[in-house]
């Protein structure tokens, strides 16, 4: 299982947050492209405990203002250590964003 959390749950122009996915078991073959993320991106994903906690900086799309979002994560786009994909889908917290000038 995944949980996902976003540091910051109101975001405005030129700010980013930290996201933090955590798993029940390490998991391997986790990248950017593997999360749908709601008005914005990650970038710099990475783990420094062997795959078990990663975190990304989450930037909001300029020219925005949305008080629904959600970041999600397919349990099929990665796998644990032995090689098992995980079932259902993870979603973080909601968060806005207004980044409107």
């Amino acid at each position: 299982t995944a949980t996902i959390v976003v540091a910051d749950s109101a975001l405005k122009v030129g700010q980013t947050s930290t996201v933090t996915i955590s798993f029940s078991e390490a998991v391997t073959g986790l990248t950017a492209d593997d999360f749908v993320v709601g008005n914005g991106s990650l970038s710099g994903l990475s783990s420094s405990n062997g795959g078990l906690t990663w975190t990304a900086t989450l930037t909001p799309t300029a020219g925005v203002e949305s008080t629904a979002n959600l970041i999600s994560l397919d349990g099929s786009r990665y796998t644990d250590l032995a090689g098992n994909t995980a079932s259902g889908t993870a979603n973080s917290g909601n968060y806005a964003i207004d980044t409107q000038r």
